[in-house]
């Protein structure tokens, strides 16, 4: 059994009806030498869709988050600060509570519209 996943060909295609495409490509398991296909309108030479075809023996591939180096130096410094804490992790706080809050403003701020809970909307942070 194969999936396919198509995009429809617009004039005005944008780069992020792009994105989001192949992202759903990669998912299905699609890797970066599975070809896209140009689909035509039936018996001739117009150009309709774009396809990827993915079979069931490709697996879907892990889904991947990019995210700045300063959130991964913040969320690894806390990380070790508790695996040096012998389980005594008060004084932790602060540093634990800006990591998550920079987390939640930079991955769910984009997918929700804003993080209400988020420190930089100058209101006091319940995460």
């Amino acid at each position: 059994m194969s999936l396919s996943i198509e995009l429809e060909r617009d004039e005005n295609l944008t780069v992020g009806q792009w994105e989001t495409f192949l992202r759903q490509a990669r998912r299905a398991g699609a890797s970066d030498d599975t070809p896209v296909a140009e689909v035509m309108h039936d018996g001739t030479d117009v150009l309709c869709a774009y396809r990827v075809a993915v079979t069931d023996s490709q697996g879907a591939a892990p889904e991947q988050v990019t995210i700045p180096v300063s959130l991964v130096h913040d969320l690894l410094r806390v990380v070790a600060e508790v695996a040096k804490s012998d389980g005594d992790v008060r004084g932790l706080e602060s540093g634990a509570q800006t990591a998550l809050q920079s987390t939640y403003d930079y991955l769910l701020a984009p997918v929700l519209g804003g993080n209400p809970n988020s420190s930089r909307s100058g209101e006091a942070s319940d995460v």
